[in-house]
């Protein structure tokens, strides 16, 4: 009995994972337009720039990376050669090198007194793309609608040997 309830648990945590990882934007924002406000230059701290991603869905993001770059650097990178995604959807993209970023992560709080870490640092990154949407900029063919990685150097490491 216990492994079964060890089982259920697993999965329960593997679709609640799922499910914020892959949520739709909230009210009337297109998936690019919520990716910018979740992950393009964070002027502040993580508290107060995690204070407006978590606005947006009234409870507190456990993780979220802000990506130093403009959404047009971001978009670029949508044109590079399509790689697989964490879902095997072959929409991602890698950024052409590393980037600054800051990592945001939930150390205590609820909604609306989340409290974060942060840790800078710079890296690649994979965003998954798709074209954009009404409201969307039309500049661009793809947009990134998701960050789906960033790779870290143990990652890029394990890529090298590889390759």
């Amino acid at each position: 009995m216990l492994l079964g309830s060890r089982l259920w648990f697993l999965l329960l945590l593997g679709f609640v994972r799922m499910s914020v990882s892959f949520e739709d934007p909230p009210g009337d924002l297109t998936p690019a337009q919520w990716f910018e406000i979740q992950h393009i230059n964070m002027p502040q701290a993580c508290n107060s720039a995690m204070g407006h991603v978590n606005k947006f869905t009234k409870h507190c993001k456990n993780l979220n990376t802000f990506l130093h770059e403009s959404f047009s650097n971001v978009a670029t990178a949508c044109q590079t050669t399509n790689i697989t995604c964490k879902n095997n959807h072959k929409n991602c993209h890698q950024s052409p090198g590393p980037v600054p970023l800051t990592m945001c992560t939930l150390t205590s709080g609820k909604y609306p007194n989340c409290r974060y870490k942060e840790k800078h640092l710079n890296a690649p990154y994979i965003v998954a793309c798709e074209p954009p949407q009404k409201g969307d900029s039309e500049k661009f063919q793809l947009v990134p609608v998701h960050l789906d990685e960033v790779l870290q150097v143990s990652r890029l490491s394990d890529s090298l040997v590889g390759s």
